[in-house]
């Protein structure tokens, strides 16, 4: 990263056209745009060639072990393993997975159908969710493109505040407060604040624009020998057209209110990205990273922030932001084919304020926006209806946690009067299942009703209860005096033994009315391990369970 080399970015904004601006950069910069003829260049003739379109073949083309999919699968169940797309697919993994696998490496993967919706809350907003297996994928190439993109966002200074390990709206909010103190100098001399935003960010990026110059950053930045295999599978994602292989899981008539320019179904093949997936956002991030270099380094903006395409930047004088606005605007029209949004320019003293990505910001306090209080009013009536109607008990655990998403951004704001008014509100049917720890902070399920807390319980009772038999009588399955089926797994010692000194083990067992196939026995302990993910002990029994010990059956 520290090696210097030119980068050419195009002409910048009084540059003579045909002409492109040669700067020093990090290697990590090191692609060539001319934004004149829309190509992306490397001054290197003996560079690598893209990836090359593939057809099927009776040999492999990307040699790469399926070991790395099985890791990617467990990083993308991570945290989402009691969802119930990730339980769903989780019934055919082994299969799935293999296929995807095997689909890759003779050059035929394609994505799968995607979910799309749309979400009102803040806005209007059209998601597309990947299929299960592809977002396996996703993080198959995440885990190697992550890396140096985090290396790159740390070289620009770490202006970048999304879609990163512990960078978040929360610390944009922060990052900018602290530049307004800094060139304020604690709010004693004049400064002027700069806020703007990517017009139709994700449905006006550039598909070509992307690939290229992902291509030129992955070949002159990954040092991993499955590159090829990387680069295939990012220009797959890439040039995929998710609007013409989805389910609509919306009402129609929402697609009629929201706006041509939010919605890949009115968009040109080559422009586009659906928000919800994770290359989305990390694209998105990729080309902000040039945006952000060009405002840090060549129009030498220090105090400078970004969140998506929310950016801001602090100045001492009003006029110098004046002179800059033009140029960040021809900037984005002529190199990254973006557009500055017209209608979201704000400058503004710094005694009055900015609204910056959920929060407002003054001298020496920080509020939350009205937007997320109205948006937690909204939820609040949504569950207090719930509540009158007699549900409360099923929907608790939910309430509780969107209650916590709202009050974890709140508590670190001027808003303790706010969250105390905001529970007020709260149905007192509510209190009945939870309860507020600390000084209005978290709300806490109370333990009769965190079912997931229950289940472990109940399982564990069951086993120390019930399940216990000495190892040489614990067979893995056997036809019992009724004539019903039990077969047992998660077998463990307890360390102790019986009155004959035989050793006893305590299991899990599931009952079947008729002889079970291998394929019954695997869907119950995978229910049963569905139980148990946060045991360590008894998880790592059933996760991979061999079931050649139950082959008796067939």
């Amino acid at each position: 990263m520290g090696e210097q080399s030119n980068l050419s970015i195009g002409h910048s904004p009084g540059d003579e056209p045909g002409k492109t601006k040669t700067v020093n950069a990090e290697s990590s910069n090191a692609w060539y745009v001319n934004m004149n003829n829309g190509n992306v260049n490397t001054n290197n003739k003996t560079n690598a060639g893209r990836v090359r379109p593939v057809s099927a073949t009776d040999k492999p083309i990307y040699d790469i072990p399926l070991s790395s999919i099985v890791h990617a699968f467990d990083v993308c169940c991570k945290n989402k393993r009691n969802t119930d797309d990730c339980i769903e697919f989780s019934f055919e993994y082994d299969t799935d997975l293999v296929a995807v696998w095997d689909a890759i490496r003779y050059g035929r993967y394609e994505p799968d159908y995607s979910k799309c919706f749309i979400r009102k809350k803040p806005v209007l907003r059209e998601i597309f969710a990947s299929a299960y297996v592809d977002r396996v994928i996703q993080h198959w190439a995440d885990l190697r493109l992550d890396p140096i993109l985090e290396e790159r966002f740390q070289a620009q200074g770490n202006v970048s505040k999304n879609c990163r390990i512990g960078e978040g709206a929360l610390s944009a909010v922060i990052y900018l407060n602290g530049m307004i103190m800094e060139v304020s100098e604690n709010y004693t001399k004049d400064a002027y604040i700069f806020k703007g935003d990517f017009k139709s960010f994700f449905m006006s990026m550039s598909k070509s624009l992307l690939w290229e110059m992902i291509d030129l950053f992955i070949r002159d930045n990954y040092k991993g020998d499955d590159i090829e295999c990387l680069l295939y599978i990012l220009r797959t994602v890439i040039f995929h057209q998710p609007q013409y292989k989805c389910y609509r899981k919306s009402p129609l008539h929402l697609w009629d209110e929201l706006p041509h320019d939010k919605s890949l179904f009115h968009a040109d093949p080559d422009h586009g990205f659906a928000p919800g997936s994770l290359h989305a956002q990390k694209f998105a991030n990729f080309i902000g990273s040039c945006f952000d270099y060009y405002v840090s380094e060549i129009l030498g903006i220090k105090h400078y922030v970004r969140f998506v395409d929310d950016f801001a930047f602090v100045m001492r004088n009003k006029e110098d932001i004046l002179n800059t606005v033009p140029l960040l605007d021809s900037y984005l029209k002529e190199q990254l084919l973006l557009k500055l949004h017209p209608k979201k320019i704000y400058i503004q003293h710094h005694s009055k304020g900015v609204l910056f990505v959920g929060a407002f910001i003054l001298p020496g306090r920080i509020y939350i926006s009205n937007r997320v209080v109205g948006n937690l009013y909204d939820v609040i009536s949504k569950y207090n209806k719930i509540a009158e109607e007699g549900f409360a008990e099923a929907h608790a655990d939910k309430f509780v946690a969107t209650l916590n998403s709202y009050y974890g951004l709140m508590r670190h704001f001027n808003t303790y009067n706010l969250r105390r008014k905001v529970a007020k509100r709260i149905n007192p049917a509510w209190w009945e299942y939870f309860y507020v720890q600390g000084h209005w902070e978290v709300f806490v399920l109370k333990n009769e009703y965190n079912f997931k807390k229950q289940l472990k319980k109940t399982n564990k009772k069951r086993q120390c209860e019930k399940n216990i038999l000495p190892r040489k009588l614990a067979k893995p399955i056997e036809q019992l005096s009724d004539g019903t089926w039990i077969i047992r797994y998660a077998i463990q010692s307890i360390d102790r033994t019986d009155n004959e000194g035989n050793e006893l083990v305590t299991f899990a067992s599931s009952i079947f009315l008729e002889k079970p196939t291998l394929e019954m026995i695997k869907k119950s302990i995978h229910r049963y391990a569905m139980s148990v993910l946060d045991d360590e002990d008894v998880l790592p029994l059933v996760a991979n369970p061999d079931l050649s010990v139950y082959m008796i059956i067939d």
